[in-house]
């Protein structure tokens, strides 16, 4: 059977390309690696955030672009920014069409559109309840309505490319090769967070030192296979995360939340000589980032005071006080510095040589500048002054990675020369060029699928000669 389009991948991208190609009058093939009918993917574990780079969707459009580029300190992708930021606000009411609901959660100030019914928020992962469930399994039954069909339990191994365009992929189905043929083909897999030589051989670090963030499929396949055939990726070199509780790493209760991100971002953290070695005013983003990147990231602390850990209770989507040592995390209370040193299994004489230079030049703006350097637009700095003290051995929580496939506004995948690849399209978060730069910046991911899906099935269309519908 012949199908107009392939899509490889059953997330949040993979559904609302293949929905809105069906829309336009197209028949769309999803498949979907897993076999199980609520399959693993980062998608159905998402809170269900919309914001495009912590914009609410509905911001004017060059205010959106122009959020993006500054981000990323320039690393975006121009068409693509433009393309988001342009697209945002309509991708919000594609998706109410279809069903879905938002509201603003309680705890958040930001005003960010939310998936609904909201998730719990609590300590550990949440999702069986949650919007971002209800609309996956939602576009997956109105895939089927609209004529498109959903293949579980069907991996793509290869894309086949003949004479300068896509011509099929080869799939594996219960150990059966097959051949399907296409004029189009949208890469839609996710990020490649799960394999552990990309991980290692792009970001650097050791997997196995990183908690898993995520639903563990990211395998990157969809880049293997299109870097294959001449394609372009960039912007490998960071993820999207945040800080946990080095304890998450044995404990399940303790990830995706509560994050220590704004503990972190607020006061300090140290290596096991006691020694700052971020910036950690640029966020929990920035900071997950750079604990990788250690020569051993299990070494990795927060210090910080009975003030911040009294803020602790209200700051954040799930207040680490007491949320994380109610799940069993570690935290760590001392009189003074030197015990809390002792306890933590971090160089006492270091840690108190850094934190007499950091409460200098936080409290008194005075001494030398602090290196590395500390960085307060986004978050100011809080002495560590009163006790008792407070330390959280820490880890580098890892969601997805930020880089991919090189992809134009149009959803197209880019070759080498920086030329579309006929046939050959991406969304989600198999793209590149939208997030990352020297800030690890993260743009959004679930603007990255639905919004790129659209563009993608839209260009699909018009390239079929089925004009997408209005």
């Amino acid at each position: 059977m012949a199908f107009d389009l392939i899509i490889i991948g059953a997330g949040f991208a993979g559904l609302t390309a293949a929905n809105r190609a069906a829309e336009s009058g197209l028949k769309p093939l999803v498949l979907e690696a897993s076999s199980e009918e609520l399959y693993r993917c980062n998608s159905r574990f998402s809170t269900g955030s919309l914001h495009v780079a912590f914009q609410p969707p509905s911001t004017e459009s060059a205010t959106l672009t122009k959020a993006i580029i500054d981000n990323t300190d320039g690393a975006a992708r121009k068409d693509l920014a433009e393309a988001i930021g342009t697209n945002a606000a309509r991708t919000i009411d594609w998706l109410k069409e279809q069903g879905a609901a938002f509201e603003e959660h309680p705890r958040r100030t930001d005003h960010m559109p939310m998936l609904s019914p909201l998730r719990e928020m609590r300590a550990g992962l949440d999702w069986e309840g949650g919007g971002a469930n209800a609309l996956l399994q939602k576009l997956g039954q109105q895939l089927i309505k609209r004529g498109g069909e959903l293949r579980r339990g069907t991996r793509a191994q290869n894309l086949l490319y003949q004479d300068g365009k896509i011509t099929g992929v080869e799939v594996v189905t219960d150990q059966v090769s097959q051949t399907l043929s296409t004029r189009s083909v949208v890469i839609a897999d996710g990020g490649f967070q799960a394999n552990a030589e990309y991980v290692q051989q792009h970001i650097g670090c050791d997997i196995s030192q990183l908690q898993r963030r995520n639903a563990g499929t990211g395998a990157g396949d969809g880049m293997r296979m299109a870097t294959e055939i001449g394609a372009a990726a960039v912007g490998l070199d960071s993820f999207y995360g945040h800080v946990l509780s080095r304890d998450a790493m044995t404990n399940d209760n303790l990830w995706p939340y509560p994050q220590v991100d704004l503990i972190c971002a607020t006061n300090i953290v140290v290596d096991g000589n006691g020694q700052r070695f971020a910036d950690e005013g640029l966020g929990g983003i920035s900071v997950a980032n750079t604990i990788a990147r250690l020569d051993n990231p299990l070494t990795a602390t927060a210090i910080f005071d009975s003030r911040s850990w009294e803020d602790a209770k209200t700051t954040d989507n799930v207040p680490p006080n007491p949320s994380l040592p109610d799940a069993g995390g570690t935290v760590i209370e001392a009189d003074t510095l030197r015990e809390l040193a002792v306890a933590a299994n971090v160089n006492s004489a270091g840690l108190s040589v850094t934190i007499a230079l950091y409460n200098e030049h936080v409290a008194y703006s005075a001494g030398e500048p602090l290196s590395p350097v500390r960085s307060q637009s986004t978050y100011a700095a809080q002495p560590i002054m009163d006790p008792p003290f407070y330390a959280i051995p820490i880890c580098a929580g890892i969601t997805v990675t930020s880089g991919g496939l090189s992809v134009n506004g149009k959803g197209q995948v880019m070759d080498t020369n920086d030329q579309p690849i006929t046939g050959l399209y991406a969304a989600g978060s198999t793209v590149g060029g939208l997030e990352g730069g020297p800030r690890a910046a993260y743009v959004g991911g679930l603007i990255k699928s639905f919004c790129i899906g659209l563009l993608a099935a839209e260009t699909i269309a018009s390239v079929h000669g089925s004009p997408p519908a209005n």
